[in-house]
């Protein structure tokens, strides 16, 4: 008897809900490109690493593979997360931006890992070096679109909300974008 009342529930209930659609993402707003107008953090001050990396170039990619393998911030291709914050705290003296930095990088760790094949096929960086610290370093620099450091989220500036909105929602297409056009 229970079950013949659980049924007609549900199946009233499955009437009045509608169903669960999958979050559609239409092409990413140009907005999600503006990081450092939506998150004015201090940029890194990679010349800490100079006597380490005088011989790598100035190609992004050599620069900061040198600087991820001489802080030991990489073992092979994987990003070393214990070794990161040491890397970020040499390079960095705004403790807030370390926090969001290393968060950051926390959370591109597996995705830049795992989608390094296409980001080399979407990104317009050279690849004189390998490019993993280049990839990982930007993702973390885009994701301070989502978790910016306190007090430096450009709050009232409509364009960052529609892209803070957008990288929340549809993160991996406003990243490649992202990578597209950096």
């Amino acid at each position: 008897m229970w079950s013949v009342w659980v049924t007609i529930l549900l199946t009233m209930l499955s009437w009045t809900i509608p169903p669960l659609k999958a979050a559609k993402c239409k092409a990413a707003p140009k907005s999600v490109q503006n990081v450092q107008i939506c998150c004015p953090a201090p940029m890194p001050n990679w010349g800490v690493y100079n006597s380490e990396c005088r011989d790598s170039g100035q190609q992004p990619s050599c620069r900061l593979a040198c600087i991820f393998n001489a802080s030991a911030a990489l073992q092979g291709f994987r990003l070393r997360l214990p070794r990161v914050r040491p890397m970020l705290e040499r390079a960095f003296s705004h403790h807030p931006t370390i926090d969001a930095y290393a968060a950051n990088f926390g959370n591109c760790s597996s995705l830049v890992y795992s989608k390094y094949q296409e980001l080399t096929g979407v990104s317009r960086q050279s690849d004189a070096c390998d490019r993993h610290a280049l990839f990982y370093s930007l993702c973390a620099y885009f994701r301070l679109m989502q978790h910016c450091p306190p007090g430096l989220w450009q709050r009232n500036n409509k364009m960052c909300q529609e892209a803070r909105s957008y990288t929340r929602n549809c993160f991996w297409p406003a990243f490649k974008r992202f990578m597209n056009n950096t």
